[in-house]
């Protein structure tokens, strides 16, 4: 998996790491969890 991107605007505080060519994994990480929001596609599509 790709290097983590934070990510900006609306997905402040969000990351993205890229899973390969076409596909990105969205998160946030809190104190006590990992929340995945998206795993396939770019966030903007």
């Amino acid at each position: 998996i790709g290097k983590p991107e934070s990510l900006r605007g609306d997905l402040s505080g969000y990351w993205s790491r890229r899973i390969d060519d076409a596909n990105r994994l969205v998160y946030r990480v809190t104190d006590s969890e990992l929340v995945i929001v998206a795993c396939r596609f770019h966030h903007g599509s």
